[in-house]
């Protein structure tokens, strides 16, 4: 056998040897590494922990009582099983000769319920509120179970699952309002298909009458349930509440017609089309409006209304009377007033003719000849044909 073969065997057996050194040495290690509570400095230790903090070449493992310093970059929130040897008990160094991520089933977590928040920092409202080292892929207000370690005031986040938003209110905790703006501005009120709920929103911040809102924010359970919004992004604004004709609407509906106005007063009108008194829009007595209104529970509010024909524009019924807002127009026969100051005047165009009542409260004057124009409705007087009106506005002289 030459030289150089028996150099190349010697060398092939050296690093068998060698490795074979280095498995029994790495074998005796983990085989003789104790638990951290047992360990003095230079001892082999053996230590499962949650990675609490982690900066460059620097981290820290909690197992939920105790806590290493590894010289080592390793993922804050994962769970490590580490080797190796105590370098400085009273600081908790560790020398690590292996390191593995592994499950946290062995340690001691905790599970916490409550509703995932944030406000300026990512928390969990119980609703005592817990601050987490994450942010959780979570809707905020959303119900949320998670489990973890608390360390240094901050709950670590090991596993978490969603569970939605909760159906019904809890005081002091989050809660999803969906509906129709019944009541603008701020506060604003939202009808959910339920109820009323009043809505405090951040400042500056309104809301229109009309629109359909998703809210949510922290619910408090007075007479009527009411949300404080923390912040803008927390209110959503879905589109226009649903639409339907006139009478047969909901409320937080918005309904649509044309109608006719039976009554005219400084703060509402009436139509001929529905019991409910409109706000938010003038018109006279016998004008003709189309309007898109909000319901809201016992009246109507304009969003979008105009006089489509004037009360002008309607043809006089004197000879023709309808139940519905109308005009008469003639010319004053005769005009008769009572010792408690009513009167009534004989309205006379062509061969049909009505008495026209005149309550004193309306402080009309009417003479013989006098052509009159007047919006009202018919009525009798006497078992005669009769017209009355509301206001003095109501009758035009000349």
């Amino acid at each position: 056998m030459s030289r150089k073969i028996k150099s190349q065997i010697v060398i092939a057996l050296m690093a068998m040897a060698s490795i074979s050194g280095l498995y029994y040495l790495g074998n005796l290690q983990v085989q003789s590494a104790i638990p951290l509570e047992m360990a003095e400095k230079g001892d082999l230790i053996r230590f499962t922990g949650l990675c609490v903090a982690s900066k460059e070449n620097f981290a820290v493992l909690y197992n939920g009582n105790e806590t290493i310093v590894l010289f080592e970059t390793l993922e804050q929130g994962k769970v490590y099983n580490v080797t190796g040897k105590l370098t400085d008990p009273d600081k908790g160094y560790v020398e690590a000769f292996e390191i593995n991520q592994t499950s946290a089933k062995n340690l001691p977590l905790e599970t916490l319920t409550g509703a995932y928040w944030v406000d300026g920092y990512c928390q969990l409202l119980t609703p005592q509120r817990i601050t987490l080292n994450t942010c959780l892929n979570a809707s905020k207000g959303e119900k949320v179970q998670i489990q973890g370690l608390y360390y240094n005031k901050k709950f670590y986040v090991v596993n978490y699952a969603r569970l939605g938003f909760e159906k019904s209110p809890e005081d002091g905790m989050p809660f999803l309002v969906t509906g129709s703006v019944l009541y603008g501005g701020n506060p604003a009120t939202i009808w959910n298909g339920e109820e009323e709920i009043k809505v405090y929103l951040p400042y500056k911040q309104t809301l229109n009458v009309g629109d359909y809102v998703e809210v949510v924010g922290i619910a408090r359970l007075y007479s009527t349930l009411t949300i404080y919004v923390d912040d803008k992004s927390d209110v959503r604004i879905l589109g226009m509440a649903r639409k339907s004709p006139i009478g047969e609407e909901k409320i937080g509906e918005i309904a649509y017609g044309s109608c006719a106005v039976k009554k005219s007063t400084k703060t509402y009108i009436g139509l001929n089309c529905t019991s409910l008194p409109l706000y938010g829009f003038s018109a006279k007595i016998g004008d003709t409006i189309h309007f898109e209104a909000i319901r809201r529970k016992n009246s109507l509010y304009c969003l979008e209304c105009k006089v489509s024909r004037p009360r002008e524009a309607l043809e006089n019924s004197i000879c023709n009377p309808s139940p519905q807002p109308s005009k008469i127009e003639g010319r004053v026969e005769w005009v008769k007033f009572y010792s408690n100051g009513f009167g009534i005047a004989n309205i006379t165009n062509g061969k049909c003719w009505v008495l026209l009542k005149l309550p004193k409260s309306l402080g009309i004057s009417l003479e013989e000849g006098d052509h009159v124009v007047t919006f009202g409705f018919h009525t009798t007087y006497r078992e005669k044909p009769a017209f009355e009106v509301a206001s003095k506005e109501d009758v035009i002289i000349g």
